[in-house]
C-alpha cells in the first residue's frame, strides 16, 4: 500500500473531523511522542516502552498521552524480567482511554502494560500481535483485545477529554513476542499496523480508507 506523506496544515481545513481509535506512541527519552509512523515502521530498543491510547484526535488537536511515563511502564511491567542475550524486553501500555468516549454500551477496561520478550529485530507490530489479540481492516488497527467490539474510527463530535489518563493498576507477567500470533488480520496489508494520521505528519491513505468505508 502506498502511503503518502504531508504536512498537518494540508488536512486541517479540509479534514477537521475527529475520530476516535486506537493512538499509538513510541519512546523518547522519558517522554511519549505521538507516532508519525506505523508499529511495523518502529524497532523498539532493549529496555524501552511503547503505547497505545484510544483517544479521539484531529488534525488540529491530538490526543491525549498515557498518564505514566516510558521509564514508569517499562519497570511496572519488565522488572522482574531478567535481560535474555539475543533478545530484548519491550514494555507495551494499552490503555483504553475515557468512558466519555466509549463506544454505547461498552466500557473501556483499565490500562495493563504487558513485557514482550522478542528478538532484537522484533518490530513493535510483531511484539504487539504475539501479546494480545488486534482485530484490523486492511491495514488499520481498529481493536486491541477486543475493544471496541466492532467499531473502527468512528467519527465524534464535540468531544472533550473529560478525565485524565489512568495509570496502570497491576503488574502483569511476561509473554514472548516468538508465541504463536493471536492476531484477527483481515488482509495482508496488516503488518501496516495503524496508519497514524493526526500527529505532526499526516496519512492520506486514512482518508481513502475512511472513504472506502462510507
Amino acid at each position: 500500500m502506498a502511503i503518502l506523506l504531508f504536512s498537518l496544515s494540508a488536512v486541517a481545513g479540509a479534514q477537521a473531523t475527529a475520530y476516535r481509535y486506537w493512538n499509538f506512541w513510541t519512546q523518547d527519552g522519558d517522554t511519549w511522542s505521538y507516532s508519525p509512523v506505523g508499529p511495523a515502521s518502529t524497532n523498539p530498543a532493549e529496555g524501552s516502552a511503547q503505547a497505545w491510547r484510544f483517544d479521539a484526535s484531529s488534525p488540529s488537536v491530538a490526543g491525549l498521552a498515557p498518564a505514566d511515563s516510558p521509564t514508569v511502564v517499562f519497570e511496572r511491567a519488565c522488572a522482574a524480567v531478567s535481560p535474555i542475550k539475543g533478545s530484548k524486553r519491550v514494555a507495551i501500555l494499552i490503555d483504553s482511554g475515557d468512558l466519555a468516549l466509549a463506544p454505547q454500551g461498552e466500557t473501556p477496561p483499565a490500562p495493563v502494560a504487558y513485557c514482550a520478550v522478542g528478538t532484537l529485530d522484533a518490530n513493535g507490530y510483531n511484539l504487539l500481535k504475539n501479546i494480545v489479540e488486534l482485530r484490523t481492516d486492511n491495514g488499520f488497527i481498529c481493536g486491541i483485545s477486543g475493544y471496541p467490539v466492532s467499531e473502527c474510527a468512528t467519527p465524534v463530535a464535540d468531544y472533550v477529554a473529560s478525565t485524565p489518563p489512568e495509570s496502570i493498576t497491576s503488574d502483569l507477567v511476561p509473554i514472548s513476542a516468538d508465541e504463536t500470533p493471536r492476531s484477527s488480520e483481515q488482509s495482508s496489508l496488516a503488518p501496516l499496523g495503524t496508519a497514524l494520521v493526526f500527529g505532526l505528519l499526516a496519512v492520506a491513505g486514512f482518508y481513502f480508507w475512511r472513504r472506502s468505508r462510507s
